[in-house]
């Protein structure tokens, strides 16, 4: 369960963030729909006294699907009509459709694919390798392929059509929702071209640079954290997040007391 005022803001964060991946050709993005059911009176109230009943996931891209679905089951027009919809051959799985949602004004269906990433830019690596996520061998590049060629593909598959028609579904449109954020260096890291040039962003440095106290942001927060407290105490000082991220083997996120948010990564990221 979660407080129903974080809730709210994580809301409003979902509904009005820029997208991070931009759509291939023959799909759409998702957000003016989203928008679309926010305005619907009473929608985003109505979501999370949704969300406040439901437990909350450790996962935090499965809580970024609660969020999503909690809207859509609320508007009047648009219906969430399946979730992870698996998609199975002679005992075989061959993947899974996130959701499908109707227009009811028009009839379509729509396949919608869900993204929540963070990526680190690292300047002069090849483009493959200019993004690693926390986990280095979760790529920007990568994703944004699996995305665009396989998991919006996989409704082009006829295989795949004549499975969901024994549903009783057609689908008609294929739509895009990502959320995220790129943390940057100094040096600006060379962008693939479908990610989104508005997207939200970060900075990043190698913990031996640390030099102002900071608060670590629990992966949970890290697409909608809190405001930080002006609270001195609640900020650790630099050398003790210095000692701390060092000893683990991935970048932690860091609130810094101006409000920005940061990644500190260990001197062993992202070769181990």
């Amino acid at each position: 369960m979660s407080d129903p005022a974080t809730l709210a803001g994580e809301l409003a964060w979902l509904t009005q963030a820029p997208p991070l991946i931009t759509p291939p050709p023959g799909c759409d993005s998702a957000d003016a729909i989203l928008r679309q059911c926010a305005g619907e009176p009473g929608v985003l109230r109505r979501a999370a006294a949704t969300l406040v009943e439901q437990p909350r996931p450790r996962r935090l891209g499965l809580h970024f699907e609660n969020l999503v679905a909690a809207v859509l089951q609320h508007s009047q027009r648009y219906r969430l009509v399946a979730r992870n919809v698996p998609l199975r051959l002679n005992g075989n799985t061959l993947g899974e459709l996130d959701m499908l949602v109707e227009d009811r004004d028009t009839g379509d269906l729509m396949h919608w694919e869900l993204a929540l990433k963070f990526y680190l830019g690292l300047p002069g690596e090849p483009a493959e390798r200019a993004w690693p996520g926390t986990d280095p061998r979760d790529q920007l590049a990568t994703k944004i392929r699996h995305l665009h060629d396989r998991q919006l593909a996989r409704c082009d598959d006829p295989v795949v059509t004549t499975l969901l028609a024994e549903q009783g579904w057609r689908v008609s449109r294929k739509m895009l929702l990502t959320r995220g954020r790129l943390f940057h260096t100094e040096r600006e890291t060379a962008l693939p071209k479908e990610a989104n040039p508005s997207h939200q962003r970060g900075s990043w440095l190698y913990a031996r640079s640390l030099e102002t106290p900071g608060v670590v942001i629990p992966h949970d927060q890290w697409h909608y954290h809190q405001t930080l407290s002006d609270n001195r105490t609640d900020f650790v000082a630099a050398e003790v997040l210095r000692d701390y991220v060092q000893t683990l083997s991935s970048p932690v996120m860091i609130g810094t007391e101006s409000g920005r948010l940061t990644f500190a990564a260990p001197d062993s990221w992202p070769d181990h």
